[in-house]
Protein backbone atom coordinates (compact mmCIF):
# COMPACT_ATOMS: atom_id res chain seq x y z
CA UNK A 1 0.00 0.00 0.00
CA UNK A 2 1.54 3.05 -1.09
CA UNK A 3 1.80 5.91 1.40
CA UNK A 4 0.02 9.27 0.22
CA UNK A 5 1.98 12.19 0.00
CA UNK A 6 1.13 14.69 2.30
CA UNK A 7 0.03 18.11 -0.13
CA UNK A 8 1.61 21.67 0.01
CA UNK A 9 0.67 24.62 -0.82
CA UNK A 10 2.81 26.31 -2.80
CA UNK A 11 3.69 29.71 -2.39
CA UNK A 12 2.00 31.06 -5.10
CA UNK A 13 -1.19 29.64 -4.68
CA UNK A 14 -1.64 32.54 -2.78
CA UNK A 15 -0.76 35.10 -5.58
CA UNK A 16 -4.90 35.79 -5.90
CA UNK A 17 -4.38 37.38 -2.26
CA UNK A 18 -5.84 36.46 1.03
CA UNK A 19 -7.32 37.85 4.39
CA UNK A 20 -6.33 36.78 7.54
CA UNK A 21 -8.02 37.62 10.86
CA UNK A 22 -5.25 39.51 13.37
CA UNK A 23 -7.89 40.81 15.73
CA UNK A 24 -11.00 41.80 16.96
CA UNK A 25 -12.18 43.60 13.82
CA UNK A 26 -9.16 43.82 12.52
CA UNK A 27 -8.50 41.92 9.12
CA UNK A 28 -4.78 41.82 7.32
CA UNK A 29 -4.53 41.64 3.26
CA UNK A 30 -1.56 39.93 2.00
CA UNK A 31 -0.93 39.71 -1.74
CA UNK A 32 2.34 37.85 -3.11
CA UNK A 33 2.40 38.55 -7.06
CA UNK A 34 5.27 36.58 -7.40
CA UNK A 35 8.74 37.33 -8.72
CA UNK A 36 8.89 40.53 -9.85
CA UNK A 37 5.62 41.63 -8.24
CA UNK A 38 4.57 43.69 -5.60
CA UNK A 39 4.02 42.65 -2.50
CA UNK A 40 0.57 44.05 -0.49
CA UNK A 41 0.04 44.43 3.50
CA UNK A 42 -2.76 45.59 4.14
CA UNK A 43 -4.62 46.54 8.05
CA UNK A 44 -8.44 46.93 7.48
CA UNK A 45 -10.58 47.54 10.71
CA UNK A 46 -13.40 46.02 9.74
CA UNK A 47 -14.96 42.95 9.25
CA UNK A 48 -13.91 40.16 7.22
CA UNK A 49 -16.35 40.93 4.15
CA UNK A 50 -15.25 44.18 3.74
CA UNK A 51 -11.82 43.27 3.75
CA UNK A 52 -12.54 41.17 0.95
CA UNK A 53 -14.02 43.64 -0.97
CA UNK A 54 -10.69 45.66 -0.92
CA UNK A 55 -8.87 42.93 -2.10
CA UNK A 56 -11.59 42.52 -4.73
CA UNK A 57 -11.29 46.11 -5.74
CA UNK A 58 -7.07 46.13 -5.90
CA UNK A 59 -6.79 42.74 -7.63
CA UNK A 60 -9.43 44.13 -10.48
CA UNK A 61 -7.91 47.58 -10.91
CA UNK A 62 -4.19 46.36 -10.76
CA UNK A 63 -4.87 43.93 -13.54
CA UNK A 64 -7.12 46.83 -15.80
CA UNK A 65 -3.66 48.94 -15.13
CA UNK A 66 -5.78 51.68 -13.75
CA UNK A 67 -4.85 51.35 -10.33
CA UNK A 68 -3.66 54.44 -8.14
CA UNK A 69 -2.77 53.08 -5.20
CA UNK A 70 0.80 51.95 -4.31
CA UNK A 71 1.83 49.47 -1.36
CA UNK A 72 4.74 48.38 -0.84
CA UNK A 73 5.69 47.90 2.98
CA UNK A 74 8.74 45.99 2.41
CA UNK A 75 10.79 49.01 2.00
CA UNK A 76 13.55 48.48 4.23
CA UNK A 77 16.16 50.64 6.31
CA UNK A 78 18.61 50.35 3.44
CA UNK A 79 16.19 51.54 0.66
CA UNK A 80 15.37 54.52 2.47
CA UNK A 81 19.33 55.11 2.92
CA UNK A 82 19.75 54.58 -0.52
CA UNK A 83 16.90 56.97 -1.35
CA UNK A 84 18.73 59.57 0.26
CA UNK A 85 22.35 58.90 -1.27
CA UNK A 86 20.92 59.10 -4.64
CA UNK A 87 18.79 62.63 -3.91
CA UNK A 88 21.89 63.80 -3.09
CA UNK A 89 23.71 62.44 -6.08
CA UNK A 90 20.92 63.63 -8.12
CA UNK A 91 21.11 67.39 -6.57
CA UNK A 92 24.66 67.55 -6.41
CA UNK A 93 24.24 68.58 -2.56
CA UNK A 94 28.03 69.48 -1.08
CA UNK A 95 27.93 67.03 1.84
CA UNK A 96 27.59 63.88 0.04
CA UNK A 97 30.54 62.08 2.41
CA UNK A 98 28.20 63.23 5.52
CA UNK A 99 25.61 61.50 3.44
CA UNK A 100 27.59 58.33 3.03
CA UNK A 101 28.40 58.05 6.62
CA UNK A 102 25.05 58.56 7.68
CA UNK A 103 23.88 55.16 4.87
CA UNK A 104 27.08 53.36 6.72
CA UNK A 105 25.20 53.53 9.90
CA UNK A 106 21.98 53.12 9.09
CA UNK A 107 22.87 49.74 7.21
CA UNK A 108 24.87 48.28 10.36
CA UNK A 109 22.38 49.16 12.41
CA UNK A 110 19.23 47.45 11.38
CA UNK A 111 19.62 46.82 7.79
CA UNK A 112 16.42 44.80 6.83
CA UNK A 113 14.01 45.59 9.49
CA UNK A 114 10.83 46.91 7.61
CA UNK A 115 10.37 50.68 7.39
CA UNK A 116 6.69 50.40 8.01
CA UNK A 117 7.69 48.79 11.54
CA UNK A 118 9.63 51.87 12.95
CA UNK A 119 7.33 54.34 15.10
CA UNK A 120 8.02 57.14 17.05
CA UNK A 121 8.44 54.86 20.12
CA UNK A 122 11.28 53.36 18.13
CA UNK A 123 12.80 56.97 17.41
CA UNK A 124 12.78 57.75 21.10
CA UNK A 125 14.29 54.63 21.64
CA UNK A 126 17.01 54.85 19.97
CA UNK A 127 17.81 58.70 21.20
CA UNK A 128 17.58 57.30 24.59
CA UNK A 129 20.23 55.05 23.88
CA UNK A 130 22.78 56.82 21.70
CA UNK A 131 22.23 59.48 24.46
CA UNK A 132 23.64 57.32 26.91
CA UNK A 133 26.30 56.06 25.03
CA UNK A 134 27.36 59.78 25.40
CA UNK A 135 26.38 60.91 22.03
CA UNK A 136 25.32 64.68 21.88
CA UNK A 137 21.66 65.97 21.18
CA UNK A 138 23.41 68.14 17.74
CA UNK A 139 24.58 64.18 16.68
CA UNK A 140 21.58 62.79 17.15
CA UNK A 141 19.27 65.38 15.08
CA UNK A 142 21.37 64.48 12.41
CA UNK A 143 21.00 61.02 12.28
CA UNK A 144 17.51 61.06 12.72
CA UNK A 145 17.13 63.96 10.08
CA UNK A 146 18.67 61.85 7.38
CA UNK A 147 16.59 58.76 8.27
CA UNK A 148 13.54 60.77 8.01
CA UNK A 149 14.64 62.49 5.09
CA UNK A 150 14.46 58.94 3.65
CA UNK A 151 11.05 58.87 4.67
CA UNK A 152 9.68 62.25 3.12
CA UNK A 153 11.00 60.88 -0.18
CA UNK A 154 9.63 57.23 -0.07
CA UNK A 155 6.10 59.19 1.00
CA UNK A 156 6.27 61.73 -1.83
CA UNK A 157 6.80 58.90 -3.99
CA UNK A 158 3.99 56.83 -2.71
CA UNK A 159 5.87 53.80 -1.50
CA UNK A 160 4.97 54.77 1.96
CA UNK A 161 2.09 56.09 3.57
CA UNK A 162 3.36 58.30 6.26
CA UNK A 163 6.51 59.10 8.20
CA UNK A 164 6.75 58.96 12.34
CA UNK A 165 6.58 61.73 14.08
CA UNK A 166 10.18 63.05 15.80
CA UNK A 167 11.00 66.38 18.20
CA UNK A 168 14.43 67.15 17.58
CA UNK A 169 16.42 67.70 20.76
CA UNK A 170 17.35 70.74 22.35
CA UNK A 171 21.04 71.22 20.76
CA UNK A 172 24.16 73.23 22.56
CA UNK A 173 24.49 76.82 21.83
CA UNK A 174 27.06 77.04 18.64
CA UNK A 175 30.67 77.99 19.58
CA UNK A 176 31.80 81.32 20.28
CA UNK A 177 35.24 80.95 20.31
CA UNK A 178 38.35 82.75 18.56
CA UNK A 179 41.93 82.40 18.57
CA UNK A 180 44.26 84.76 19.07
CA UNK A 181 47.73 85.63 16.71
CA UNK A 182 49.36 84.47 19.01
CA UNK A 183 47.83 80.70 19.48
CA UNK A 184 47.90 81.03 15.87
CA UNK A 185 51.62 81.23 15.70
CA UNK A 186 51.97 78.74 18.49
CA UNK A 187 49.72 76.05 16.45
CA UNK A 188 50.84 76.98 12.93
CA UNK A 189 55.39 76.31 13.94
CA UNK A 190 53.96 72.53 15.35
CA UNK A 191 52.28 71.74 12.38
CA UNK A 192 53.87 69.87 9.59
CA UNK A 193 54.69 71.64 6.53
CA UNK A 194 51.75 70.36 4.38
CA UNK A 195 49.24 70.90 6.76
CA UNK A 196 50.57 74.57 7.38
CA UNK A 197 48.73 76.15 4.04
CA UNK A 198 45.51 75.59 4.80
CA UNK A 199 45.69 77.16 8.56
CA UNK A 200 46.69 80.24 6.81
CA UNK A 201 44.34 80.34 4.09
CA UNK A 202 41.69 79.33 7.10
CA UNK A 203 42.97 82.14 10.07
CA UNK A 204 43.05 84.99 7.01
CA UNK A 205 40.17 84.69 5.17
CA UNK A 206 37.98 82.26 7.04
CA UNK A 207 37.02 79.71 4.09
CA UNK A 208 35.54 76.37 5.11
CA UNK A 209 37.65 73.12 5.49
CA UNK A 210 36.12 71.59 2.01
CA UNK A 211 37.07 75.01 0.33
CA UNK A 212 39.95 75.39 1.52
CA UNK A 213 40.83 71.96 0.27
CA UNK A 214 39.48 72.11 -2.79
CA UNK A 215 41.79 75.47 -4.12
CA UNK A 216 43.37 74.75 -6.91
CA UNK A 217 46.96 76.66 -8.70
CA UNK A 218 44.89 77.98 -11.16
CA UNK A 219 42.80 79.65 -8.65
CA UNK A 220 45.35 81.91 -7.16
CA UNK A 221 47.31 84.62 -8.87
CA UNK A 222 50.48 86.39 -7.24
CA UNK A 223 51.21 89.95 -8.00
CA UNK A 224 54.31 90.12 -6.87
CA UNK A 225 54.88 93.95 -7.67
CA UNK A 226 52.63 94.31 -4.98
CA UNK A 227 53.38 91.64 -2.89
CA UNK A 228 49.65 90.49 -2.78
CA UNK A 229 47.88 87.43 -3.55
CA UNK A 230 44.38 87.00 -5.38
CA UNK A 231 42.41 83.93 -4.66
CA UNK A 232 39.16 83.07 -6.55
CA UNK A 233 36.90 80.41 -5.04
CA UNK A 234 34.85 78.46 -7.94
CA UNK A 235 30.89 78.05 -7.70
CA UNK A 236 30.70 74.57 -7.40
CA UNK A 237 33.66 74.60 -4.72
CA UNK A 238 31.35 77.06 -2.25
CA UNK A 239 28.81 76.22 0.30
CA UNK A 240 26.64 78.70 -1.04
CA UNK A 241 26.91 78.21 -4.53
CA UNK A 242 28.01 81.58 -5.45
CA UNK A 243 31.92 82.56 -6.57
CA UNK A 244 34.31 84.35 -4.09
CA UNK A 245 37.56 86.41 -4.40
CA UNK A 246 40.01 87.74 -1.61
CA UNK A 247 43.23 89.91 -2.49
CA UNK A 248 45.77 89.77 1.14
CA UNK A 249 49.49 90.42 1.11
CA UNK A 250 51.38 89.98 4.05
CA UNK A 251 51.90 86.68 5.95
CA UNK A 252 49.30 84.68 3.78
CA UNK A 253 51.20 86.42 0.31
CA UNK A 254 54.74 85.17 2.10
CA UNK A 255 53.23 81.51 3.21
CA UNK A 256 51.77 80.72 -0.43
CA UNK A 257 54.40 82.13 -2.62
CA UNK A 258 57.16 79.94 -0.54
CA UNK A 259 54.71 76.78 -0.82
CA UNK A 260 54.24 77.68 -4.44
CA UNK A 261 58.22 77.46 -5.03
CA UNK A 262 58.46 74.41 -3.18
CA UNK A 263 55.26 72.83 -5.27
CA UNK A 264 56.86 73.84 -8.53
CA UNK A 265 59.69 72.47 -8.21
CA UNK A 266 59.18 69.25 -6.06
CA UNK A 267 55.98 67.97 -7.03
CA UNK A 268 55.05 69.55 -10.83
CA UNK A 269 51.85 67.81 -11.33
CA UNK A 270 50.57 68.80 -8.02
CA UNK A 271 46.92 70.38 -9.18
CA UNK A 272 45.58 71.40 -5.42
CA UNK A 273 47.30 74.04 -3.38
CA UNK A 274 46.61 72.02 -0.33
CA UNK A 275 48.39 68.59 -0.91
CA UNK A 276 50.40 65.85 0.57
CA UNK A 277 53.31 64.65 -1.56
CA UNK A 278 51.61 65.71 -4.63
CA UNK A 279 48.46 64.20 -3.84
CA UNK A 280 44.96 65.84 -2.79
CA UNK A 281 45.02 66.53 0.98
CA UNK A 282 41.16 65.78 2.60
CA UNK A 283 41.84 66.36 5.73
CA UNK A 284 44.80 67.56 8.78
CA UNK A 285 42.36 66.35 11.60
CA UNK A 286 45.13 64.28 12.91
CA UNK A 287 47.81 66.98 12.26
CA UNK A 288 46.01 69.40 14.22
CA UNK A 289 44.72 67.83 17.06
CA UNK A 290 48.45 66.28 17.58
CA UNK A 291 49.52 70.27 17.53
CA UNK A 292 47.26 71.43 19.49
CA UNK A 293 47.92 68.82 22.29
CA UNK A 294 51.75 69.62 22.03
CA UNK A 295 50.72 73.83 22.55
CA UNK A 296 48.78 73.49 24.98
CA UNK A 297 45.59 74.41 23.16
CA UNK A 298 44.06 70.97 23.93
CA UNK A 299 44.18 67.87 25.49
CA UNK A 300 43.35 63.87 24.79
CA UNK A 301 41.07 62.59 27.30
CA UNK A 302 42.34 58.88 26.48
CA UNK A 303 46.23 59.55 25.25
CA UNK A 304 46.49 55.72 25.79
CA UNK A 305 44.26 55.15 22.02
CA UNK A 306 46.08 53.44 19.46
CA UNK A 307 43.98 56.11 16.94
CA UNK A 308 43.54 58.89 17.21
CA UNK A 309 40.11 58.86 16.90
CA UNK A 310 40.34 57.10 20.36
CA UNK A 311 41.72 59.53 22.17
CA UNK A 312 38.72 61.33 22.83
CA UNK A 313 40.25 65.25 21.78
CA UNK A 314 38.70 68.30 23.27
CA UNK A 315 39.86 71.63 23.11
CA UNK A 316 40.71 74.06 19.62
CA UNK A 317 39.35 73.61 16.48
CA UNK A 318 40.25 74.85 12.64
CA UNK A 319 36.37 76.12 12.51
CA UNK A 320 37.15 78.45 15.34
CA UNK A 321 39.71 80.23 12.47
CA UNK A 322 36.33 81.10 10.90
CA UNK A 323 35.11 83.13 13.51
CA UNK A 324 38.18 84.63 14.16
CA UNK A 325 38.67 85.93 10.60
CA UNK A 326 35.23 87.57 10.90
CA UNK A 327 35.74 89.68 14.15
CA UNK A 328 39.35 90.64 12.94
CA UNK A 329 37.45 92.07 9.87
CA UNK A 330 34.71 93.70 11.94
CA UNK A 331 37.20 95.20 14.25
CA UNK A 332 39.48 96.88 11.29
CA UNK A 333 36.07 98.37 9.83
CA UNK A 334 35.53 96.47 6.80
CA UNK A 335 32.70 97.30 5.28
CA UNK A 336 29.98 94.18 6.55
CA UNK A 337 28.94 93.47 2.47
CA UNK A 338 32.47 93.06 1.65
CA UNK A 339 33.13 91.05 4.38
CA UNK A 340 30.21 88.77 3.84
CA UNK A 341 32.15 88.29 0.20
CA UNK A 342 34.99 86.97 1.78
CA UNK A 343 33.95 84.95 4.58
CA UNK A 344 30.60 83.05 2.04
CA UNK A 345 28.38 84.19 4.39
CA UNK A 346 24.87 84.91 3.16
CA UNK A 347 23.04 86.05 5.65
CA UNK A 348 23.33 88.94 7.79
CA UNK A 349 22.31 86.62 11.14
CA UNK A 350 24.69 84.38 10.43
CA UNK A 351 27.76 86.91 9.67
CA UNK A 352 26.62 88.48 13.32
CA UNK A 353 26.64 85.12 14.97
CA UNK A 354 30.19 84.49 13.93
CA UNK A 355 31.31 87.77 15.12
CA UNK A 356 31.99 87.52 18.74
CA UNK A 357 31.63 90.44 20.98
CA UNK A 358 35.02 90.63 23.11
CA UNK A 359 35.83 91.69 26.71
CA UNK A 360 37.50 94.97 25.25
CA UNK A 361 34.57 95.66 22.99
CA UNK A 362 32.03 95.94 26.49
CA UNK A 363 34.76 98.06 27.85
CA UNK A 364 35.05 100.10 24.92
CA UNK A 365 31.30 100.68 24.85
CA UNK A 366 30.65 101.39 28.49
CA UNK A 367 33.83 104.53 28.46
CA UNK A 368 31.62 105.51 25.38
CA UNK A 369 28.24 105.89 26.92
CA UNK A 370 29.88 107.85 29.71
CA UNK A 371 31.69 109.92 27.42
CA UNK A 372 28.05 110.29 26.18
CA UNK A 373 26.58 111.19 28.97
CA UNK A 374 28.89 113.78 30.44
CA UNK A 375 29.08 115.71 27.24
CA UNK A 376 25.25 115.81 27.40
CA UNK A 377 24.62 115.99 30.52
CA UNK A 378 28.08 117.43 31.82
CA UNK A 379 30.53 116.53 34.69
CA UNK A 380 28.34 116.73 37.72
CA UNK A 381 25.80 114.00 38.43
CA UNK A 382 22.86 113.73 41.06
CA UNK A 383 23.43 112.73 44.57
CA UNK A 384 23.48 109.76 45.52
CA UNK A 385 20.25 108.46 47.72
CA UNK A 386 20.67 107.54 50.95
CA UNK A 387 21.43 103.87 51.49
CA UNK A 388 18.49 103.41 53.57
CA UNK A 389 15.81 104.49 51.49
CA UNK A 390 17.11 101.97 48.05
CA UNK A 391 14.59 99.43 47.04
CA UNK A 392 11.92 100.62 49.63
CA UNK A 393 9.24 100.81 47.58
CA UNK A 394 9.90 96.89 45.77
CA UNK A 395 10.71 95.47 49.23
CA UNK A 396 9.35 92.40 49.92
CA UNK A 397 8.66 92.69 53.20
CA UNK A 398 5.57 94.73 53.99
CA UNK A 399 6.79 98.08 55.55
CA UNK A 400 3.99 99.03 58.72
CA UNK A 401 4.59 102.48 60.20
CA UNK A 402 5.03 102.69 63.70
CA UNK A 403 1.89 105.29 63.53
CA UNK A 404 -0.23 103.45 61.81
CA UNK A 405 -4.38 104.10 62.66
CA UNK A 406 -6.28 101.18 62.41
CA UNK A 407 -8.47 99.72 64.42
CA UNK A 408 -7.70 97.61 67.21
CA UNK A 409 -9.28 94.51 65.36
CA UNK A 410 -7.03 94.45 62.65
CA UNK A 411 -3.90 94.91 65.00
CA UNK A 412 -4.86 91.99 67.18
CA UNK A 413 -5.12 89.75 63.47
CA UNK A 414 -1.75 90.75 62.58
CA UNK A 415 -0.45 89.81 66.01
CA UNK A 416 -2.27 86.50 65.59
CA UNK A 417 -0.68 85.81 62.00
Amino acid sequence: MKHERKKTIAPTAHRGGRVENIGPKKQLITWHQGRGGRNIRLKVNGTRESAEKILNKLREEFYAKVHKIRIDHDTTITDLADLVLDDYVSNNYKDLRGAKQHRKFWTELEPSRRADTIDADQLMAWSKEWRAGGLSPARVNRRMSFLLRGFQIACEREILPAKPRWTALKEAPPRSGTRSWEEFVAVRSALPAHAKIPVTIEFWLGTRAGETHALEWPQVRFHHRNETVEIRLKAIDTKTGEQRVAILGGDLYRVLADWHTFTRSAYPHAKTVCHYKGQPLRSIKTAWQTACVRVGLGVFLNPEGQEIGHRHYRGALIHDFRRTAVSNMEDAGISRKVAMSISGHRTDSIFRRYHIVKKSDLEKAGRLLLAHHEQEHGVASAPAPAPEKVFTKCSPIPQIPTNHTGSDRIRRTRKKR
